[in-house]
């Protein structure tokens, strides 16, 4: 899960609430599909071209709009806050996904908040850990709160799992079951392109945050067999 850098929701957002809010149906259900189509072009955007909640690339095609707060949840007009609104995979006409916002549904309850991260809070990318084998778990053991939104999101899904295990083995050159045979000069490159990338405005690569820590791994173990190796001489 990467971080959302909140950005200015759309003018036209801003407009519609303002002229709607004394509707006696005032909500998302109310939304004009033109307004929808506006709002998750900005999310697709402002979340650099990935899925909240999983890594996974999208763009207007392939997502749609999701709430935080679930709608049933909301009160005073929060369904309609861009502060409660993300771009999720998969598109509204998909079949059922059994991970990320699918499998979220109608999570967390009024009661159960302080145990979903966001994708909008603060730091929620430093309290999750991945491995080489795309497994994902709190990056500390005592935050229950990541454990849980893990679980519910069902963030080790099978299929998801595997995208990030493929991800990180195209980018560390794993050769069947062999070690990564990407260099460490190489390593310390791309690891600088995703931090570079970061930085910028641009769409960011699918499962970024996840192909930084395994880089970060392999470049430890390849500088600490290149110390092991110096000892010795």
């Amino acid at each position: 899960m990467r971080e959302i850098r909140s950005q200015s929701e759309p003018i036209a957002l801003t407009q519609w609430r303002a002229q709607s809010q004394a509707d006696i149906n005032f909500g998302y259900d109310l939304m004009p599909v033109e307004l929808r189509a506006t709002v998750k072009v900005a999310l697709v955007r402002e979340q650099r071209g990935l899925c909240a909640y999983t890594g996974i690339g999208i763009d207007s095609n392939n997502s749609h709009i999701e709430h935080l707060t679930p709608q049933e949840h909301c009160q005073n007009g929060e369904d309609v806050s861009y502060a409660n609104l993300v771009a999720c995979y998969p598109s509204p006409n998909s079949g059922y996904v059994a991970y990320g916002a699918h499998k979220k549904a109608n999570w967390p309850s009024p009661d159960e908040r302080h145990l979903f991260v966001s994708p909008r809070s603060q730091g929620c990318e430093d309290r999750f850990a991945f491995n080489l084998r795309g497994e994902m778990a709190a990056a500390n053991d005592c935050d229950g709160a990541a454990k849980v939104t893990i679980q519910k999101l069902g963030l080790n899904h099978q299929g998801l799992q595997a995208r990030r295990q493929a991800a990180i083995n195209a980018t560390l050159e794993f050769r069947g079951k062999k070690t990564a045979s990407l260099d460490l000069k190489l390593a310390k490159r791309r690891l600088g392109g995703l931090v570079q990338a970061e930085a910028g405005s641009q769409e960011l690569e699918p499962f970024c945050f996840v192909l930084k820590q395994a880089l970060g791994k392999h470049i430890k173990r390849l500088e600490g067999i290149k110390e092991s190796k110096q000892r010795k001489k």
